[in-house]
């Protein structure tokens, strides 16, 4: 019975399942950024700090899922891997910090171009996320000392490491605070758009892919306390490693959508089009395009994400000062 359960624990490994479920969202979310890049890029003409940062973090992306395999039981994992398997878990949480700051940091920087009401809550919350991150980064590479004790202690008879279990809590939680106050931050402007069905629905899908996020952040937090509970951590990363990357992937995915918008417009012209832009005037709402000083419209005016015209509820559509004029930064 022994030999039979021992052989059963050798040949389980979902080191290849998480690689697939993790390759898989990740793909698609760096698809998503391949086109919001060449919207921007070839119809915009225009390349945003936001797009660079969104474009860093898919690189990151794609680079923890390559490193983050494991999914054994620590038992049949050969002890001259012990080692490598323990410094890979270390390089995945500097990874996936990394990965998270620049996400966020690419959706506020974004809210900068799309919300110029918003600039000072925005710029403080990229000053916070920067503060964070970097913050999160340095404890991570430093808790113990010496540095490499973390994933190699017998190396040392004394060493001495800070209390992880509290900090890696801590952390995420952390995250998932900064996640939902991104995701709150311009409830209250959009809800007060004068937008017709189809546009509303789009901004309340990608606010509903946003609260997907946060809830696979949710659950990182729970695989996290069994993680740490654990007795056989190697296996019991397929709970984080997947929900880290589900998260991630979906986080990507949801603040790239909107910069997709001009291609899919000329691919699909009557996707997103009302009576206005039928009767040749500015539409108003989140996707309006920039009008040239000609009246002429051309692809690279065609800015998906410029908010030439907030009309919010309480005003009447037709008076300027119920009309806020959002510039590209």
């Amino acid at each position: 019975m022994q030999n039979s359960f021992q052989t059963r624990s050798e040949s389980e490994n979902r080191g290849p399942l998480i690689v697939i479920i993790n390759g898989t969202v990740t793909g698609v979310a760096a698809a998503v950024v391949a086109l919001r890049l060449v919207s921007r890029a070839a119809i915009v003409k225009r390349l945003g700090l936001d797009d660079w940062t969104m474009a860093a973090a898919t690189v990151t992306a794609i680079l923890n899922v390559v490193i983050a395999g494991l999914g054994k039981h620590d038992g049949t994992v050969p002890s001259t891997n012990l080692v490598p398997a323990a410094k890979l878990r270390y390089v995945t949480h500097i990874v996936y910090t990394l990965i998270t700051g620049l996400i966020k940091a690419s959706i506020c920087l974004l809210y900068l171009r799309l919300f110029p009401n918003l600039r000072g809550l925005t710029r403080g919350t990229i000053a916070f996320i920067t503060a964070m991150t970097t913050a999160i980064i340095l404890a991570t590479i430093f808790q113990c000392s010496p540095v490499d004790a973390v994933y190699n202690p017998h190396k040392y008879h004394h060493y001495l490491c800070f209390a992880s279990i509290p900090f890696w809590y801590a952390t995420a939680a952390l995250s998932l605070v900064t996640d939902l106050w991104i995701l709150i931050l311009p409830v209250r402007t959009i809800l007060g758009l004068q937008v017709g069905k189809k546009k509303r629905l789009m901004v309340v899908g990608l606010l509903s892919l946003g609260s997907f996020a946060c809830i696979a952040s949710i659950v990182r937090m729970v695989y996290i306390v069994k993680l740490y509970q654990s007795t056989d951590p190697s296996w019991s990363t397929f709970g984080v490693s997947v929900s880290s990357g589900i998260e991630v992937a979906v986080s990507i995915i949801a603040a790239s959508l909107p910069g997709t918008k001009p291609v899919i417009d000329l691919i699909f012209p009557r996707l997103f089009s009302t009576t206005a832009n039928k009767s040749h005037t500015p539409s108003q709402g989140l996707y309006a395009n920039r009008m040239s000083h000609t009246a002429h419209r051309s692809h690279r005016q065609h800015d998906e994400i410029s908010l030439v015209h907030l009309t919010t509820k309480e005003g009447d559509p037709g008076e300027s000062d119920s009309t806020t004029t959002v510039s590209h930064a």
